[in-house]
C-alpha cells in the first residue's frame, strides 16, 4: 500500500513538472563541447589581456619607451657588466662605464651622419631643379590630369576661390624647448633604467626567482631569464654584426659606382636594416633619389638601388640563415605581425624593438607550453 501511494506521488511530481513546462535537468554534458567552452573562456580572456595591455603601453608610452628600451639593452651588454664585477669592479662603477661607452657611439654615430647629411640638405634647390629636368616627360600627363580634375570640381560646383590659411607665428626658442623637454626626459629614463638594471641585473634575476613558491616554478623562471638573455643576446650581436657587414659592403659597392658620400649611405644601410622589411624599402628608395641627382641618365639613376636590393637579397636568403641559424631564425608572418603591432603601439621606437620583443615572447611561450613531439600522418 505504501509503496503503490510513493509510485503516485512520484507520478503526480513528474506530471505537475511536466505541466510547467520546466526543463529537466542535465547531468552528462558532451566532453567535446565542456572542452570548447573552456577554450573560447580562455581565448577571450587572452585577447581581453591583449586589447588592455595594448591600451596600457599607448598611454604610457613616454614612459614605457626608454625603459623597455633600456631592459632590452642591458640584457645584450649586462654580461660584460658581470664580467667587469667578477674583476672586483663595483657594479655600478662598470654599469657607469658600459653605458657612458654605449651613449659614446651613438653620438658618434650621429655625428658622422650629421655633416653629409647637411651638405645634402644644402644642396635641396639644386636637386629640386636637376630631378624637374629628368621627369620633363611627365609634365604632359600631369598636367592632363590636373585639368580633368579642375573639370570634374567645376561640375561638382566647387568654388575655385582662394582659402586663406592663417599662420600663428610660433618662436623658434619656444618650438626647440616643446621638441627637447620630452626628448631629454626620455634619454634620462633610458640612461638611468639602464645603468641601474646592468648594476642590479644579477640581484633583480635572484629576486623574482625567489619569489615562486615551488622548486619547479623557480626553475622554469631561471630557465627563462637565462633563455631570454642568451637568444636576444645572440641574436642583437649577431644581426648587428650582419648589419655592419651589410653597410661595409654597400658603401664600398656604392664608392665603386661613384656615388657621393658613400659611407654616409652605408651607414644609413646599416641602421635601416634593424627594421624588418620597412628599413630595406626606405633604404632604396633614398639610394633611388641619390641616383636620380647623381647620374644623368634614368638607367643608370637605377644603379645604387639595384646593387644595393641584390645585397640585400644575399644577405636575406644565404648570409642571415647561415649565421643566425635556425634555432633563432623568425617566422616572416610573425616578425610582420610584431613589426605592424609595435609600430602601432610605439611608432618607429616600437618598429626597432619589434623582432627583439618578439624573440622574448616566444622564448616565453616555448618554456611555458613545451611542444610535445607529435608525428603528423604522411
Amino acid at each position: 500500500m505504501n509503496r503503490a501511494v510513493r509510485s503516485l506521488q512520484r507520478g503526480d511530481a513528474a506530471s505537475l513538472e511536466g505541466a510547467n513546462g520546466a526543463p529537466k535537468p542535465q547531468h552528462h554534458r558532451n566532453p567535446r563541447t565542456t572542452r570548447m567552452w573552456r577554450s573560447a573562456e580562455r581565448a577571450s580572456v587572452i585577447g581581453i589581456f591583449v586589447i588592455m595591455l595594448g591600451v596600457a603601453l599607448i598611454h604610457t608610452r613616454p614612459v614605457a619607451v626608454p625603459i623597455v628600451a633600456a631592459i632590452l639593452i642591458g640584457n645584450m651588454i649586462g654580461f660584460a657588466g658581470e664580467a667587469l664585477s667578477k674583476r672586483r669592479i663595483p657594479p655600478l662603477f662598470a654599469a657607469f662605464a658600459l653605458v657612458a661607452l654605449f651613449v659614446a657611439g651613438i653620438y658618434a654615430l650621429i655625428a658622422a651622419f650629421l655633416d653629409p647629411l647637411t651638405a645634402w640638405i644644402g644642396r635641396s634647390g639644386e636637386m629640386g631643379a636637376l630631378l624637374n629636368a629628368k621627369f620633363r616627360f611627365l609634365r604632359a600627363p600631369l598636367a592632363a590630369l590636373e585639368s580633368v580634375q579642375e573639370s570634374l570640381h567645376s561640375l561638382a560646383g566647387g568654388d575655385k576661390s582662394a582659402i586663406s590659411v592663417d599662420v600663428k607665428q610660433t618662436s623658434m626658442v619656444q618650438y626647440m624647448f616643446e621638441f627637447l623637454t620630452p626628448a631629454l626626459s626620455q634619454m634620462f629614463i633610458f640612461v638611468g633604467t639602464l645603468v641601474f638594471f646592468i648594476a642590479g641585473r644579477v640581484q633583480l634575476k635572484r629576486k623574482l626567482v625567489v619569489t615562486f613558491m615551488t622548486r619547479e616554478a623557480r626553475l622554469t623562471t631561471l630557465r627563462i631569464l637565462t633563455a631570454i638573455e642568451r637568444n636576444l643576446g645572440t641574436y642583437l650581436g649577431t644581426v648587428t654584426v650582419i648589419n655592419a657587414g651589410l653597410g661595409a659592403v654597400t658603401g664600398l659597392v656604392l664608392w665603386g659606382l661613384g656615388v657621393p658620400n658613400a659611407g654616409l649611405w652605408g651607414l644609413m644601410v646599416f641602421v635601416l636594416n634593424y627594421l624588418p622589411f620597412i628599413g630595406p624599402l626606405l633604404a632604396s628608395l633614398v639610394l633611388l633619389g641619390v641616383g636620380l641627382v647623381t647620374y644623368p641618365t634614368l638607367l643608370w639613376s637605377l644603379m645604387p638601388a639595384g646593387a644595393f636590393l641584390v645585397l640585400h637579397g644575399i644577405e636575406t636568403l644565404l648570409v642571415t640563415p647561415s649565421v643566425v641559424g635556425r634555432r633563432l631564425t623568425m617566422n616572416p608572418f610573425l616578425v610582420f605581425i610584431a613589426l605592424a603591432f609595435w609600430t602601432w603601439v610605439w611608432g618607429v621606437a616600437g618598429a626597432f624593438m619589434a623582432v627583439p620583443l618578439l624573440v622574448v615572447s616566444v622564448v616565453v611561450i616555448e618554456h611555458l607550453f613545451p611542444d610535445d613531439e607529435v608525428e603528423l600522418p604522411g
